[in-house]
């Protein structure tokens, strides 16, 4: 019941937050439209707005990301990466670095390094609502600049911008678990139990090592202590198992991997999709480099899943399992040698070395398994 009423909440928040959105835009269209246009003024002036709304969302994308930079700085992050779209900045030894990178189901990211070591207390709520923060500030500011501007393209466009960082705003500072996390619902979980603040900082003190170049396989053990039953439904908490899943596979030990992802994928109720999506990826590569079982195959890859891979192809462990799957399973050269190219690709400007070459090697040693047959 608890997870139904979760989704009926983000529902109504994001219908709330779709009528709003209607409302400024009729709002917009009195305001900046002409009083007696002719066909064309209109469809000019519609196309206007079309293009004003795509960039308007994208400039709030831009400073809501922005946002959790300057407030992390202001309580003593040190920065990792931050990326718009599939561009991602990143810290490396030599300065910032300019790559390619994507992640399903998310249009930017800001990274950040916490203070102190395991186990310290640190501040959680200004990294974790500084987008929504500068998003109202950005709201507010561009609509009194409109005023200045009335009747004008700046001035509509300001306007749009101003009602694009309050939407932007709402739908990540009310807080909704469902489908994911977001900003509003990470802050009250940090603030109201502990182990979650602990979860948050591995998790991301893990992303600046392995941006460093630490493989997960070198991280400490006692970081990775699986949870308790109670904290199973926490999405940032599930971080520690799928990161122990991790951690496993890259220390070469995959049957304990295989055995800790079955146990969680039915246990950890909290697994955010994309974790749940990962940790599947890493069964099904499981089973066609040891049994390869069709039935367990086709159980894993139905029509749901087979959906989602091709949602998430950007991702390294995602297209490592189908080029297996291709050579392996499906014995399709000209599919595996189509599977292998992409991944090439990805892997060229892939930002994270270590993972790049963990990844490498799975794949790698798959396809060497495979000639030996």
């Amino acid at each position: 019941m608890k997870v139904i009423r979760s989704r009926l909440f983000s529902y109504l928040v994001s219908l709330l937050a779709g009528v709003l959105a209607g409302l400024l835009l009729v709002n917009i269209t009195d305001r900046y439209f002409p009083v007696h246009a002719t066909a064309t003024q209109e469809i000019v002036y519609y196309l206007m707005l079309i293009v004003f709304v795509c960039l308007g969302f994208t400039l709030q994308l831009i400073v809501h990301e922005g946002g959790h930079i300057l407030f992390g700085r202001l309580t003593g992050y040190r920065f990792i990466s931050y990326r718009v779209g599939s561009i991602i900045w990143r810290r490396t030894d030599h300065g910032i670095e300019r790559r390619k990178y994507s992640l399903a189901g998310t249009g930017g990211q800001a990274l950040m390094e916490p203070p102190g070591t395991y186990g310290d207390d640190f501040p959680v709520v200004l990294y974790n609502m500084g987008g929504v923060l500068v998003n109202l500030i950005t709201a507010v500011l561009c609509h009194l600049l409109s005023m200045a501007f009335a009747g004008s393209y700046i001035g509509m466009f300001l306007r749009v911008i101003s009602g694009a960082g309050l939407f932007t705003a709402f739908l990540n500072g009310v807080p909704m678990s469902y489908p994911v996390p977001n900003d509003g619902f990470n802050t009250l979980e940090l603030i109201a139990r502990p182990n979650t603040k602990k979860a948050f900082w591995v998790m991301m003190k893990s992303n600046a090592m392995i941006n460093d170049g630490i493989s997960a396989a070198d991280l400490p053990g006692e970081w990775f202590e699986i949870p308790g039953p109670e904290d199973m439904d926490n999405g940032i908490i599930s971080y520690i198992p799928f990161a122990a899943c991790d951690r496993l596979l890259n220390q070469g030990k995959y049957d304990e991997a295989e055995e800790l992802r079955q146990r969680m994928l039915k246990e950890c109720t909290g697994l955010p999709g994309i974790y749940r999506i990962l940790m599947e990826e890493e069964c099904l590569y499981y089973e066609l480099t040891h049994e390869n079982r069709p039935e367990v195959i086709s159980r894993i890859y139905d029509k749901k899943f087979a959906g989602t891979v091709k949602q998430m192809n950007g991702m390294l462990p995602v297209l490592r399992t189908e080029c297996v799957k291709a050579k392996l399973f499906d014995k399709d050269e000209q599919k595996y040698q189509k599977c292998r190219a992409e991944y090439d690709k990805i892997l060229k400007d892939y930002p994270y070395e270590i993972e790049k070459e963990n990844d490498l090697k799975l794949l790698e040693d798959a396809i060497a398994s495979a000639g030996k047959q």
